[in-house]
This record gives C-alpha cells, sequence and structure tokens, in this order.
C-alpha cells in the first residue's frame, strides 16, 4: 500500500503525466453524455505546468451557487456516482480524486472534471470482481459474492465457501430496511474488506484506492440530494456491465479468443514439433549427466546474450512435452 500510494504521489509531481491521464480520459468519456474532461493544450504544457482549455461553469462545492444557477441537483448525484462507476467497470480507469473541488457544472448540466493527478486503474478480473459483489449484494446473493472472491483468487482456497459467505451476509442483511440516506456503499466496501482479513484475503491496493473514491462520489452526490440512493443509482451500470461481460454476447468473445489461441498455438506447431525432437534426443544426457557450467560459460552465456536463447528453447520444450501429454491423454480418453 505504501508503495502504491508512494508511486501516485510521485506521478502527481509531473505534470505531463497528469495530462496524460486527462487525455486519455477525455478520449474514454467522449461519447458520454452529461460528463466530459477538458481538452490539454500540448504546446503549453511540460513537467511544471498544465494547460488546458477554459471551463465556464460552477464548482460543484459551491452547492448554493449550483442551486442559484437552476440546476437539477438530484441529476447531478446520479450523473457523478454512474459516470465513476462506468469509468470503473468500463475502462478500468478513474478519476480517484473525485471531490466537489475538483467538479465543475457547465451551463448545459454537464459535469467537467479536473485535476487528474490521482487516477486507479482496475484489471479485466478486478472489473469482473468489483461489478459481480456489488451486483450480488444488489441481489442479496452473498454465495455468488463469496464465490467471486475465490475465483478472482482474492480469498485463499483453504478457506471455506459457506462460511465466507455466512460472514457476508452479515454484513448485507442490515443494509435493507434501512432509509437510503443512510445506505453507504463505501462502509459496504470497508466493511468487506474488515471481514476478508478474517479470511487471510491480502490487501489489494487497487480495490483500496477504489473505495475511497467511492465514498467521496457519495459524499458529492449526497451534498446535493441527503437522501440519495446509491444502490438505486448503482444497478443500472453494474446491470449493464454484468450483461456486457457474462452475458451471451461474452460468452462468444470469450469462444472467439480462444479460438485465436489455440489457431496462435497451431501456428507455432513446427517450432514445438523441433523443440521436442531435440528434447527427446538430449533428455537423457540430461537427466544422467546434468547440466555443467563453469564460471567461464557462465560469463559466455551473459555476454553473447545466449542465456535469454536458451531459456527460450527450454520453454519451448516444456510446451512441447505439456501438448504431447495433453494429446496422449485425448487419444486415450
Amino acid at each position: 500500500m505504501v508503495e502504491t500510494l508512494t508511486q501516485s504521489t510521485r506521478i502527481e509531481m509531473d505534470l505531463r503525466l497528469e495530462a496524460a491521464a486527462s487525455s486519455e480520459m477525455a478520449e474514454n468519456v467522449a461519447h458520454d453524455k452529461g460528463f466530459r474532461v477538458p481538452a490539454i493544450d500540448w504546446e503549453r504544457t511540460g513537467r511544471d505546468v498544465i494547460t488546458m482549455e477554459w471551463i465556464d461553469g460552477i464548482k460543484l462545492s459551491d452547492v448554493k451557487a449550483v442551486i442559484a444557477a437552476g440546476h437539477d441537483t438530484k441529476k447531478i448525484g446520479v450523473t457523478v456516482v454512474q459516470s465513476f462507476l462506468q469509468h470503473a467497470m468500463r475502462d478500468g480507469f478513474f478519476h480517484a480524486d473525485m471531490h466537489q473541488g475538483n467538479l465543475f457544472i457547465a451551463p448545459d448540466g454537464t459535469i467537467v472534471a479536473v485535476d487528474l493527478g490521482i487516477v486507479g486503474r482496475l484489471s479485466r478480473n478486478s472489473k469482473r470482481f468489483l461489478a459481480e459483489i456489488l451486483y450480488g449484494f444488489i441481489q442479496r446473493d452473498y454465495r455468488r459474492v463469496a464465490e467471486v472472491h475465490f475465483e478472482a483468487g482474492y480469498v485463499p482456497r483453504t478457506q471455506d465457501v459457506a462460511s465466507f459467505a455466512q460472514a457476508l451476509r452479515a454484513i448485507g442483511e442490515p443494509i435493507y430496511g434501512q432509509p437510503a440516506e443512510t445506505i453507504s456503499m463505501g462502509h459496504l466496501l470497508s466493511l468487506l474488506f474488515e471481514i476478508t482479513q478474517l479470511f487471510e484475503m491480502q490487501t489489494r491496493p487497487e480495490l483500496v484506492l477504489l473505495q475511497k473514491t467511492m465514498v467521496v462520489v457519495e459524499g458529492v452526490a449526497r451534498s446535493f440530494d441527503p437522501k440519495f440512493n446509491m444502490w438505486v443509482a448503482a444497478e443500472p451500470v453494474v446491470s449493464e456491465y454484468i450483461m456486457a461481460e457474462l452475458g451471451p454476447a461474452a460468452k462468444l468473445k470469450e469462444a472467439r479468443d480462444g479460438l485465436e489461441a489455440g489457431l496462435k498455438l497451431l501456428r507455432k506447431a513446427p517450432e514445438l514439433a523441433v523443440g521436442l525432437e531435440v528434447l527427446s534426443r538430449e533428455l537423457p544426457e540430461l537427466i544422467e549427466n546434468g547440466i555443467r557450467l563453469n564460471d567461464d560459460t557462465l560469463y559466455d552465456l551473459v555476454q553473447d546474450g545466449k542465456a535469454s536463447i536458451i531459456l527460450g528453447h527450454v520453454e519451448r520444450w516444456v510446451i512441447a512435452a505439456a501438448l504431447v501429454t495433453i494429446a496422449g491423454a485425448l487419444v486415450l480418453g
């Protein structure tokens, strides 16, 4: 965690990297309604200065001014929260400092985000993990939430899924029936992390950063709508992601990706066959005599760059041997 935060601080000190993050997010949200990021003026941007397009708007920290301008305060909360969740789950790239001072509302009601010095990234597995745990809690499917933790490898296999689901129920059930304004998704995630510690789940820096930001965006939403319901706002975004990533279209994409991977492996078949031939010829001698390297040989390998070549051949031999084993199993089956 300390290393992650240290790296974030280093990145934040170089405004070229902040400009790059702004540019990336601007491309990601180019077609989104109600949310945008200002364009970067790269000719006037360097390590110590960042220049972007001018923004006409009101900071969301000035709630009275926003209300006086006639903006729909309830819509603001929904837009901020849904935009954040879309960025996290759809793009795997989110603004990790979305407090009121970094958000403006334009005259047309569009939310404009600045100061992307701190950003978060989620891998495909982390995005799926986030979506499924949120959807599981929304649906009160604690067993599925528990299974997702195990499938993602976040909880050791030595732990019991049913016991973990029971612990999750202890978190989720007290939420239902409470007034909307008392239900915090950020608080839910913090409780979830406390429970996972009991089951030897290691800290996930990217998820902690996500949880911190979720608490912030909830605060922004509730500053405009004290009765803001985080779950109602999140459900459409989470459901859309679940359908896109786990529905029929996603299954077809996974099958296509698997087929492409298989075709790539087939293209490597001649090289694998050569590796297997060499392996079958050399293996008896290697088993009997081992690999003999003296200091001079090691030095020559490093100098000539042969070490990487040998490792490459060994890798191919191992793959070839594995393929033969699999093929034999299929034939016997």
